[in-house]
């Protein structure tokens, strides 16, 4: 690995809610993955007295100084309809958290990982970084998506200008940040997509996985369903998806998680999203958890998935609120 590549931080932003316990098991798998990278995770100043582990450095949000892209992001006003205001804000939000971090510590390179993705492979990640003639990377899901489940930054400059991108567009009705890192990726020629979606080739040998792969294996987030079960084997049927055909995960001869398709050759996972959040403490576990669930589709029941008690008990406590206390909008999160 060169010298540069290891010296690049990777950086998690869990900002206006408490650390979740996926969060502290991905933490734990990185660490075991990767005991010479630096981590950092950002925080609310209110959940700084959480317990990370070890060789995490715990930042708080507020401690970075605000910077102009910043200042005019936070002085929109955007309205959303619906529950999922605090989320899609917070999705973006997150971008000027890190845009103000490098900017304060004069970073070029960061790579920032969201909670629920996981980094499986360090070599490729170097060899992303082996050409530099590009600013910022991150997975594609389909032709009008991009996803940040694993966002690359190689050049400040360009990233600052992503951010300028998102601020003269927040203001557009329902935007969302997948949508923007999509629409940069078009007008930027420094903004690339890393290996993934419709952009496999017969001469690729690994994949980012924006939320593709661990979506159909192992998982939805519970929440986005009408029943509180992580159901499986969903596929995005927009254009510019990955085409799952007959999908399979295995571990090949060197004992490395693999993803191979009718279509695809064997490509090494480099990263995987658990939209399902069900992250265990240990890489051993998270191995057998997506070879289990992976080996599954011949059970009728595979589909449905786990049942996540987590979100019925939030489902359960709105609903009271709602219906019983009759408190308007009420949101409720355990994680």
């Amino acid at each position: 690995m060169s010298s540069d590549s290891a010296l690049t931080p990777i950086i998690f932003v869990e900002i206006d809610r408490s650390p979740s316990k996926y969060l502290k098991n991905n933490l734990s798998i990185v660490r075991t993955l990767f005991p010479n990278r630096k981590i950092i995770v950002i925080v609310s100043s209110k959940f700084s007295h959480q317990k990370l582990g070890d060789n995490v450095d715990l930042i708080t949000e507020e401690s970075i100084t605000e910077n102009s892209n910043w200042i005019r992001f936070e002085s929109i006003h955007k309205h959303w309809p619906g529950l999922q205001q605090n989320y899609w804000t917070n999705t973006t939000k997150r971008f000027f958290v890190l845009g103000k971090y490098m900017e304060q510590n004069q970073l070029e390179r960061i790579i920032h990982l969201e909670s629920d993705s996981i980094l499986l492979s360090e070599k490729n990640i170097d060899r992303e970084y082996n050409d530099t003639n590009w600013g910022i990377k991150y997975p594609k899901q389909n032709n009008s998506h991009g996803c940040a489940s694993i966002l690359l930054v190689n050049k400040f400059e360009i990233f600052n200008k992503f951010l300028e991108f998102i601020v003269n567009n927040w203001s557009r009705s329902e935007i969302t940040d997948m949508e923007l890192l999509s629409e940069f990726a078009s007008t930027e020629a420094q903004a690339l997509y890393l290996p993934s979606g419709d952009l496999i080739q017969r001469a690729s040998t690994y994949i980012f996985d924006g939320v593709s792969i661990g979506r159909f294996f192992l998982g939805s987030d519970a929440r986005n369903q009408r029943f509180p079960f992580s159901s499986r084997g969903q596929r995005d049927m927009n254009q510019g998806s990955l085409a799952l055909v007959k999908p399979e995960i295995k571990i090949n001869a060197q004992g490395v998680l693999v993803y191979k398709d009718i279509d695809s050759p064997e490509l090494e996972l480099v990263t995987i999203h658990m939209h399902s959040k069900r992250i265990p403490k240990s890489y051993k576990a998270l191995e057998k958890t997506i070879l289990r669930d992976s080996r599954g589709i011949a059970n009728p029941l595979w589909r449905l998935g786990a049942f996540d008690k987590i979100v019925f008990a939030e489902r359960l406590v709105s609903f009271l609120n709602r219906r019983i206390l009759r408190k308007k909008h009420f949101e409720f999160r355990l994680r």
